[in-house]
């Protein structure tokens, strides 16, 4: 099964582009390290993300999301951190770990 999503921002530029359209895998595991993703936000003018995860349940918290999340020190089982490619990008620092409930789809290849 597919799922079609629209890129928005230049969060994962330079790998994703504005506007590009995709078709996501739908998931049925867990989302692996490094992976490109799309899972839903509560945003209705943008109900998705596509987002490159950072860290999986069991993995230490990375560097730069400790100070977000002051007393953790490993992604909870259920959970994975994520960043965007463009530094400057929203990531788990703002929009906190992502519960993998709310992963929808992976691309391949990127």
């Amino acid at each position: 099964m597919w799922i079609r999503v629209t890129v928005r921002g230049n969060s994962m530029a330079p790998t994703l582009r504005d506007g590009q359209e995709l078709l996501a895998r739908k998931l049925f595991r867990r989302p692996r390290r490094s992976e490109v993703i799309v899972f839903r936000v509560p945003d209705p003018e943008l109900p998705h993300r596509v987002k490159r995860v950072a860290a999986v349940a069991g993995d230490p918290v990375p560097d730069w999301l400790a100070p977000a999340l002051p007393g953790v020190t490993r992604v909870p089982a259920g959970f994975v951190a994520v960043a965007g490619d463009n530094p400057r990008s929203q990531d788990s620092r703002q929009l906190g770990l992502v519960d993998c409930r709310d992963v929808v789809g992976t691309l391949r290849g990127t």
